[in-house]
Order: structure tokens, then sequence, then C-alpha cells
């Protein structure tokens, strides 16, 4: 695809490596010449130095002629423009991120006015990312599908688990609704099979209905009860809208922030009148005893200074705060922070460019099957992507036993209608789908991209009733086997 980017902050950078190491053609649109370098030497775009709300710099970068229009600059007001005057250019899709709380209660309303295909807000992304962590304190993350219905979390294999030295296959056989996506062991991330064996320390990615996971958690001793109390660290604009999701999900959620602004503070108190907010410094651990933050069911550290979010975190892990959020900008420090006892690690960057990468992958093959959901998992390592299967894919109507799936995908779970299929090797894919994998291998497009190159051809022989010889077309499928009950 042809994809014009304007602005090479933080977002910005990651998209223009992201994509064109997916092989898209980038140009990127920057006033600073210095930042496009510096992008240029790590990838293969090009670049154009001036202003993304520039007629004449749109016309060079070939907007006009583009299959995607993405600004992401600092300036809300400069992105808002600048989509619109490609999407008046002639740009097939626009995207422009804007960050002010007065534009994130009526985006859908500005889109359609504006004419512009898709408008994301960092912070506000953030903030729905933190309130679903808060909803589920027993594990590290948690992704949602089928509306809610299935989760995905990551959970901390603990000492007082008891699944030391179990095989996977045992695991299987003890909590059969269950199902093991992928484990990270130290810096090694595995798609597991059943002779897999637990060990402690391992984080795993594990998948259920909602009331599995909970039963789970309980019979191996890591339940943690709903969280009644928060304590919110840094009173800023994703502190705005945490604020406001959780007055009004979580209603009866007591919220208590801190923020050293006096101006900021008090901007906060007036507009959450249900929320008790502080005028202080939460780094300061004098401040913190005061409030007797040790009370508090969970800590979210969202000041503006990554090292003073991980400080708070790593003394809320040291005081055993039941859930601990932190939020970290800065990329290249995250394996650092990795193993050193912070649960979840929230990087606004990440969530809106794996956004943005699932919205050009859905609309760059959108006349046929396309991905619906993309989660990045195990710092990038591994993908969970949603399909949304159509006629003419190539593994409709065929039990997946005899799909030559490449090594290393899972698939996890199939949506169809309103029900929900673990699926065995003897179940197959149906067309409108919604079908869920677990992939090591990433740029998947296409549910058929899961396929072995070298095997398809053997599909339309599987197809053909008068053919009765199958054990030696296809490859092993790697489904997660639930156990009948």
């Amino acid at each position: 695809m042809q994809i014009v980017i304007g602005g090479a902050g933080k977002i910005g950078e990651v998209l223009c490596l992201e994509l064109a190491e997916e092989g898209h053609d980038i140009i990127l649109i920057e006033q600073k010449e210095e930042l496009i370098d510096k992008i240029i030497e790590r990838s293969d775009i090009s670049g154009i130095v001036g202003s993304i709300v520039d007629y004449d710099i749109q016309l060079e970068a070939g907007v006009p002629n583009c299959d995607l229009f993405i600004s992401v600059t600092g300036d809300d007001e400069m992105n808002l423009i600048g989509a619109v005057l490609a999407d008046r250019l002639g740009a097939n899709y626009t995207v422009a991120r804007v960050g002010n709380p007065q534009y994130g209660t009526h985006m859908g309303l500005m889109r359609r006015a504006l004419g512009v295909s898709n408008i994301t807000n960092p912070r506000l992304e953030a903030a729905r990312e933190i309130a679903k962590s808060l909803s589920s304190p027993s594990s590290v993350s948690v992704e949602s599908f089928a509306h809610g219905r299935v989760n995905m979390h990551e959970v901390k294999i603990e000492q007082k688990s008891g699944l030391e030295g179990i095989k996977l296959s045992d695991f299987r056989n003890r909590f059969a609704s269950l199902i093991v996506c992928a484990v990270q062991r130290n810096e090694q991330v595995i798609i597991p099979d059943g002779s897999f064996v637990f060990t402690n320390g391992d984080t795993v990615l594990i998948t259920g209905l909602i009331k599995d996971l909970e039963q789970f958690y309980i019979n191996i001793g890591i339940y943690k009860k709903k969280i009644s109390n928060v304590l919110i660290i840094g009173g800023g604009e994703i502190t705005n809208y945490l604020c406001r999701i959780l007055e009004r999900n979580v209603p009866k959620m007591k919220i208590t922030v801190i923020e050293k602004d006096d101006q900021r503070a008090w901007d906060l108190s007036a507009e959450y009148s249900d929320v008790t907010v502080l005028s202080g410094d939460g780094t300061n651990h004098q401040v913190l005893d005061e409030i007797n933050f040790t009370f508090y069911d969970a800590i979210v550290a969202l000041t503006g200074i990554d090292e003073e979010n991980i400080m708070i975190g790593l003394l809320a892990a040291q005081n055993k705060i039941p859930k601990i959020i932190v939020k970290v900008n800065r990329t290249e420090i995250l394996p650092i922070v990795h193993n050193s006892g912070l649960q979840t690690i929230i990087t606004p960057k990440a969530i809106v460019s794996d956004s943005l990468v699932r919205f050009v992958r859905a609309h760059e093959n959108a006349m046929g099957s396309k991905v619906e959901a993309l989660h990045r998992i195990f710092n990038n390592e591994v993908e969970v992507l949603e399909f949304n299967v159509k006629q003419d894919s190539k593994v409709l109507n065929i039990p997946l036993r005899d799909l030559p799936i490449k090594k290393d995908i899972l698939i996890v779970f199939i949506i169809r209608g309103n029900q929900i299929i673990f699926p065995t090797g003897n179940d197959s894919i149906k067309c409108e789908d919604h079908v869920v994998i677990v992939s090591k291998e990433k740029q998947f497009y296409d549910i058929d991209d899961v396929l072995d190159e070298q095997k398809t051809k053997s599909i339309e022989t599987l197809t053909d009733p008068n053919y009765t010889d199958k054990n030696n077309l296809a490859g092993n499928v790697h489904v997660a086997e639930v156990p009948k009950k």
C-alpha cells in the first residue's frame, strides 16, 4: 500500500518502522529534517520536509493517489485539517490522531462531519486498556473477544499455583474449558503442545469463558477480589479519561487521584465530584505514607515521566499492592523492567500503533477475508488475530486436522453467530465465521495466510469427494484440543 504519514513523533516513528517492515511504501511528512533522517536511517521510507496542512506538500507526497493518509503530529487541529485536506485530494482512507478530551466524547460525530475515515486518541485508548485491566485483577492483562464473552488473559505462574512440573496435556484434563495459547519463559516465547511442562515464573496467555477463568484463578490460589478502590498518581489527560470511564462503568469504585499541579488538581476535582483529588507529589514516599497507600486495591502510575512511574510501581510491588498498572512511553526500556515485579505496563503509542496496523491490514484486503482484531503480546513476539472468513477462503469446510497450517500457529476458537467453539481437529471453518489465532509469525492479512504454501495445493484434493487417501497431504494443524467433559 501507498501510505503517507504526517508527523515523526513517537507514534509516527513506530508506524514508519512497522509498516515499512511489512512491505508498504511509506512517505513521511515532517517539519524537522533531523527527525526524518533519523527514521530513514532505520527503515526503507521516503521523507518530505514540510507541513501536513500544506497543499503543495501533500501533492508532492502523492496524497491524491495514496491508499492511506495518517496524521499523527502533536497538534490535534493540524491532524484534523491535514486529514480533511487529504480526503478532499483523493486519499482512499484518512486517519487523524487527536488527544484533547474535548474531542474525545464526540469522535464519531466529528468523523462523519469532517469526512475523516478514522479518528484515534492514544490517551483514550490507554485509559480503556487500564479500565479493562482493572476489571480483571487476577491477570497481568486482558483482551476481549466475542463482545466480551471470551477473554484472553496473561497469567504469571506462581509457586503456590501447583502448576510447576505439570504437562499441558494434564492441564487440559484438569481445566478442560481453558486453552493455553502461548507461554513466555524468560526471553523465549513458546506456542506449546501437549508435551510442554509448566515451570514457576512462566507467563501464560490463556483463554476461556469469563466464569471459567475466574474459577481457574480460585483453583490455583491466585484469585484476587474485585477492585473497590484505586489510587491514580498523575492527573493528566489519561487520568481524565480513566475517571470518566470508571465513573460510568464502575460507579461503586472509589477513585483517588494525586496530582502535584494545583490547577490541574482543582480542574479534576471540579469535573468529577465523586473522585477524591489530592494536591501533592505522588512520587514522594512520605506523601504516599500519609494517605496510607497500602490500603488501596490498585495503584495506577500515570505521571509524565517513565522513571517515576516505574519507581511507584516497584514501591507498590514491595508493599504487595494487589494490582499495579504503570504507564511507560519509551518502548526501548520495556525489556529492562520485564522481570522487575511490575504487573501491567501500558504503552499508549504501542496501543495506537497496534490499532493502526490493524486498520492498515483490514483495508489492504478489504474485499476478502480481513483482520478484525489485532493484539500484540509478550513484547510484540506474538500476535493474536481475529479474522472474518469470507466465501472465497481456502480454509472453508475442511476438518482442521487436515489443514496444512504453518508452524507455531494455534487456532484458539471460532465465533459462529452467537456460538463460541473451542475447536478440535474434527471441526471446520465456515463462511462468516470469526476465527481467532495465535501466531509467532507476523504480517498476516488474511486467514489464508496461516496456510503452508508448500502444502496448500493439497487442499483442492482434500475437497474432492472422490479422493479418499488424505493421510499424507496436509501437515499437522495446531489446534487446541479440548477434552470432552
